[in-house]
């Protein structure tokens, strides 16, 4: 299993590497998503014209996320290198990606509902709030007061959405998406338990886990670790290097991860038998 997983893995990462055209395409997609959120989050709303920008910002955002994805998909199912061809599957696609994806969100919005409202029940009833000095005794201005202990809620609910949030429902979008690019949206729903149930298996989960060290640990360590330099200059370009890092794990890490899972997919349903006569065939499991 875990050769299985890194073969994929290395795999998608040499063919996304040599196909230039849609890699191209998906940082350009990458890069103008970036910069509608920053529009959308920066933009004030004072004047008609900011509220345009405002506007489009948010419409842009959520296309701009959905074709690219779309084109991510199609940069591993049977899009070839050129460039045309991935950018026309992803604008024919990204919609129907869309609509798979809206049962998935209104999930996410549920379990992130329902953990708040369960983690406040349980830390109501546990009642190991951070402890408090007694009200007749003074606080000295330099006792260091230490850090409460965590709660075995605050872990729990933690490993429960990071399971579900960041594990189980990625997974399954991305499969989803898979198949919508291979297959049709027609195919995907008709088949949508066999492919979360695909989604959701062992080697599929080692796959994500993998791309997670790249496309999400190691872009969050590269912007929020800082470098202790004395010059304000060298601190800006090892700032900007580290920005341009991140972004370049966090999309190729991405897309390699998507491109993994289709291939590890593709392994899984097509198997070798033998016929009567002696010959191998390929047959989809």
């Amino acid at each position: 299993m875990f050769r299985n997983a890194f073969t994929a893995t290395g795999a998608a990462a040499r063919e996304l590497l040599r196909n230039w055209g849609a890699l191209a395409l998906l940082n350009l997609l990458y890069a103008a998503l970036l910069a509608s959120v920053y529009l959308f989050v920066t933009t004030r709303e004072a004047s008609v014209l900011q509220l345009i920008i405002t506007a489009l910002a948010a419409l842009a955002v959520p296309v701009l996320f959905f074709v690219l994805q779309a084109a991510g998909a199609a940069s591993f199912v049977g899009a070839g290198a050129r460039l045309g061809s991935t950018l026309q599957r992803a604008l024919r696609d990204f919609w129907k990606i869309f609509l798979i994806s809206v049962p998935l969100i209104l999930l996410a919005v549920l379990i992130v509902y329902l953990t708040n409202k369960l983690h406040a029940y349980f830390v109501a009833a546990d009642g190991s709030a951070a402890p408090r000095p007694p009200a007749l005794m003074p606080v000295h201005p330099l006792d260091i007061t230490p850090p409460a202990p965590m709660r075995w809620a605050d872990a729990l609910f933690f490993a429960l959405r990071l399971l579900l949030l960041g594990i189980a429902l990625p997974l399954t979008a991305i499969h989803l998406w898979i198949n919508v690019a291979r297959e049709g949206l027609r195919a995907t729903l008709r088949n949508s338990l066999r492919i979360i149930a695909r989604a959701l298996a062992p080697q599929s989960v080692l796959i994500y886990v993998v791309g997670m060290i790249f496309f999400a640990l190691m872009p969050y360590f590269l912007i929020f670790t800082r470098t202790p330099v004395t010059n304000t200059w060298l601190e800006l370009v090892l700032f900007g290097i580290r920005l341009a890092l991140a972004f370049v794990l966090t999309l190729w890490g991405w897309v390699i991860t998507i491109g993994a899972l289709e291939k590890a997919e593709v392994a899984g349903e097509v198997t070798v038998v033998r016929t009567s006569s002696g010959e191998d065939v390929l047959e989809k499991a």
